[in-house]
This record gives structure tokens, sequence and C-alpha cells, in this order.
């Protein structure tokens, strides 16, 4: 009887082993139309989504105010990525100004309209010096020690900076003071607009002092060198920043609608953008004031002072005097380039705050002169060019520089490259073979770096339309690994094993920080 028994159990065995298996439930991702129509659908709405939260340039709106001519022209000579520009134009038959665009409250840019001048404010500062030392005040050879005495500077430090090396950016100071709450406020500004600036003036005597120069007589743009330079002087003259200037340059220019407001911007004024139009805070720092941070003007404004400089009668003109080599931009006085191109002699300074633009040219000879204000980060320098029919500086900005090349390349590589990741990490890998055993927390975690990868190509890459289609086929794949995950989520392996809990933590606190990320560089709230 066993033996009858063992018989029948290895023939049900070897008959089960050569029989053919019973088919299952179909796969939904390998048969019939769902497997096509739903990643369809997944990456119709990411290119739909994706296109709305791009990266890529604002473009200026229908509105116009001022003289229809300059503002044909200035619309003309405007660059992708300008939400409003305001201009100025000074020639022999006077002075006209128009605007192009919005002001950001919704209404047409005027050329009356309040803005950051950003560093521009730089030749402010300039023309206090000059105008001190033409009454004997101070010396340009005169050290910052020598202003602020009552402060224990530190042999080697920003204090034996002389005032010509400062306003002259050869003082060896660095850029911008080096600290981890400047770069978390710099990283700030560059996810949620928020300002990044937030100094007082002992905060700057502090940071020069504990900063090394390096290349001391050589031109090395410097914020913090020229915001030095500033409250030295008002240190030297017990006057403060704002009132300095007032004193100084904006009361015998009647200047009205210059100002350094202490806290917010003046009434009316245009709201500042990045490149791609989300709203941006004002750089309001009254420690940063004398580089540019927080000084409002107009365009009308600032075409009196191009015509005073222009005349030669401004208040301190002596700082547009070149005094020496900077290299690509030509010479340099006490803050102002003066530049050779096309056969003129143009005197140039720009800047850039708070989501602000701006650019003025004079030209003495020819006797014309031009101002052009945009409120967004799109430098608008070429634009003042064209206007004034001069070529620009090559250096003004090139794709060879450090900074540039990283965003060329993460505007290309990262969206396609975290698309890609993406889709194969839901896939299981590449190809036909691709394994279908993934874990669920690693799908969701995989979701969560998928949107750090496209905010992290948000902020570091260069805003142009050229960048598009690298955003909208990184768009594409990442839509099509949501469709399958879709499709295969019940086929996916739970993930309840051994250390699954910190696994699914790590995944939804991706998600949870990714997603937070990408809607605030995307202005959603804004």
């Amino acid at each position: 009887m066993q033996n009858v028994i063992t018989e029948y159990r290895n023939h049900m065995v070897a008959t089960s082993e050569s029989s053919p298996s019973v088919p299952g439930p179909p796969d939904p991702v390998r048969s019939g139309p769902v497997r096509f129509a739903v990643p369809a659908v997944a990456v119709l709405l990411a290119l739909v989504l994706g296109a709305l939260l791009a990266p890529f340039p604002a473009s200026i709106g229908d509105e116009r105010t001022g003289d229809p001519d300059l503002a044909a022209r200035l619309r003309a000579a405007s660059e992708p990525g300008q939400v409003g520009l305001a201009a100025a134009e000074i020639g022999p038959g006077g002075t006209v100004s128009a605007a192009i665009g919005d002001d950001g409250h919704g209404d047409p840019l005027r050329a009356d309209a309040p803005m950051e001048i950003g560093s521009i404010t730089k030749t402010f500062t300039g023309a206090v010096l000059a105008d001190l030392v033409r009454q004997g005040v101070v010396r340009p050879d005169d050290r910052v020690r020598d202003l602020v005495p009552d402060r224990p500077w530190r042999d080697g430090g920003g204090g034996d900076a002389t005032l010509a090396e400062l306003a002259s950016h050869r003082s060896g100071l660095p850029r911008l003071p080096v600290s981890l709450g400047g770069i978390v406020r710099n990283y700030g500004y560059t996810l949620f607009g928020i300002n990044p600036y937030d100094a007082t003036p002992d905060d700057t005597f502090a940071a020069a002092d504990e900063a090394t120069p390096s290349g001391r007589g050589e031109v090395q743009y410097s914020n913090l060198g020229i915001s030095l330079l500033g409250h030295a002087l008002a240190t030297r003259t017990g006057t403060p920043y704002p009132e300095l200037l007032r004193i100084h340059v904006t009361a015998p220019l009647g200047l009205a609608a210059t100002a350094v407001p202490a806290q917010d911007p003046p009434a009316g004024a245009a709201i500042g953008h990045d490149e791609t139009g989300r709203p941006v805070q004002d750089w309001i720092s009254p420690g940063d004031a004398p580089a540019g941070s927080g000084v409002f003007s107009t365009a009308a404004d600032m075409a009196v002072y191009a015509r005073a400089m222009m005349d030669g009668w401004a208040p301190g003109a002596d700082a547009a005097t070149p005094r020496w080599d900077a290299g690509s931009l030509g010479r340099i006085g006490y803050a102002w380039y003066t530049l050779e191109r096309g056969g003129r002699t143009l005197l140039w300074k720009n800047g850039g705050s708070g989501g602000m633009s701006s650019s003025i040219l004079v030209d003495p000879e020819q006797r014309r002169a031009v101002v052009v204000l945009g409120n967004s980060n799109a430098s608008v320098d070429d634009t003042a060019f064209r206007l004034i029919g001069a070529p620009a500086p090559s250096g003004l900005s090139s794709l060879l520089e450090p900074a540039a090349l990283i965003a060329t390349a993460a505007a290309t590589i990262l969206p396609v490259f975290t698309g890609a990741w993406f889709l194969a990490t839901v896939r299981g890998g590449w190809g036909r073979r691709a394994s279908g055993t993934v874990r669920r927390s690693r799908v969701v975690g995989a979701a969560g770096s998928t949107l750090l990868g496209f905010t992290a190509a948000f902020v570091l890459g260069a805003v142009s339309w050229l960048f598009a289609p690298f955003w909208l086929v990184g768009c594409a794949l990442a839509g099509a690994g949501a469709g399958i995950a879709v499709l295969r989520w019940r086929q996916l392996d739970p993930d309840r094993g051994d250390g699954s809990r910190s696994r699914w933590i790590g995944a939804v606190g991706t998600v949870v920080v990714g997603l937070a990320l990408a809607v605030g560089v995307s202005g959603v709230f804004v």
C-alpha cells in the first residue's frame, strides 16, 4: 500500500512539472490599451504642468506709456526675461522718457515709477567721496582706520584700505562678506525670493575687518568695499549715509524721487521679479546701501543725473575721471567706468538689486545719454547700449564664466537625467528585461528626488528659451515613470520587512522637502 501511495505522489509531481501552468490575471502594464493610455495621460499632464512651472523667460506685455517712438525702440531693444522697462534718453533736442510692460501691480509701468537702481548707487558714493575731497574733508589716500579711529582695526584687514582703493574696487576685499548666515540668506533668495541682505553699518565694519584682502591694487569688484567706503565717510562727517547722499548728491540735483528708505519701498514703487517673472522682495539693507541695496530712483531722476554728468556740473563729477585700468571694461574712476566703444568714449555703470536691473550710459562728446531701469533680474545692459547705438562690452556676460557654465549644464542635463532616472527606477532598470521587483518606498523616494532634481535645474539653470526642449523632455520622461508607477503599484513590493520603517520615513521626507522647494521656486504662493 505504501508503495502505491509513493508511486502516485511521484506521478503527480512529474505531471505538475510537465504540465503548463494556468495563466493568472493579465499584467496591466503588459496587456491591453491601459498600458498605453495611463502613461500617455501622465506624460501629457507632466508636459502641461512642466510648461506652466518651467523656468522660461518672462516677456514684456503690450503696455506702453510716455514717448511712443522711444517706447517702440525700447521694445525692439529689449531682451527675454524682462517684465517692464523704463527709459530716458537725453539728446541735443532734450530729454524724452517712456516705459513698456507691467509694474508688477497690474498697471502699466511708468518712467516716474520708483525702482531700485542697484549698483548705480556706487557712483553716488563715489561722488560723495569726490565732493568731500574737493572740500578738503578727506583725502583719497586716507585709510579707513583714519576715518574710523574708535574701532580696534586689526592689521592687514579692511581698515588698511584707502578711500581711493575702495571707490575703484582695488582694495582686495571680497565681493561680499563670507559667512554661513550669508550663504543661507542667498539660498533663501534663490529659492523663495527673500531679501538676502540684512546688515547694519556696524556689520559692514566687522565684515571688512575680518576679511583677508587678496589682490590689493587690482580691480576686483567688491560690494563690501563700497559699503565700507560709504559708512567710513558717514562716520568721518558724523552724518548717516542716507543723509550724506541727500546733502552731496540728490538735493543739489533736485532728485526728489531718489531716496534710501529705512524699511519699506517708496509709494508707487514697481515690484521686482526674477527672470521667469516671479515676484521677489526688495533688497533693503542699511549696511549695504552705499553699494546699492535699497536705493530707489526713477528714470526721470536718473536722466537729470545723467545730464549733469554729461555737462560736468554734477556734485562730485570728478568721480568719473578715469584713473586705473579695468581690463575689458576700460578704465575706472570712483565707481564709474570709461569705455571705448565703436570709436566713442562712454561713461557707464550698471546695477542689479531685488528683482531690478539698471544701466546708465553717458556720451559727453556727442551730448547723448541713456538710462534704462527694469523690474526684473534680466540685465538691461544690451538694451541700453542698443539705444545709444554702441556695441556692449563682451565682458558683461560670458558663457565661459564658471557660473554660466554651471547654469548651462544644469539647464540641459538635470531635467533629462532626473526624468530618465525616475523612469528607470519605476521600471526596475532599462530595456525589455527590466525587473518588476521594485519596492514601493523606493518609487516614492525617487519621486521626491525627481522633484529635487527639477528644483535644482530651476534654481541653477539659465533662464532661456534655448533650454525649453530639455526641460520638456525631462518632464515627459518623469510623466511616463509616474504613469507606469500608477499601473504597477499593486504589483510592487509593499516593503514591510526589516528596515522598512526607516526607508518609508526617508522616502516620504524626500517627497515633502522636494514638494516644498518646488512650490517655493515656482512662485505659486508668492
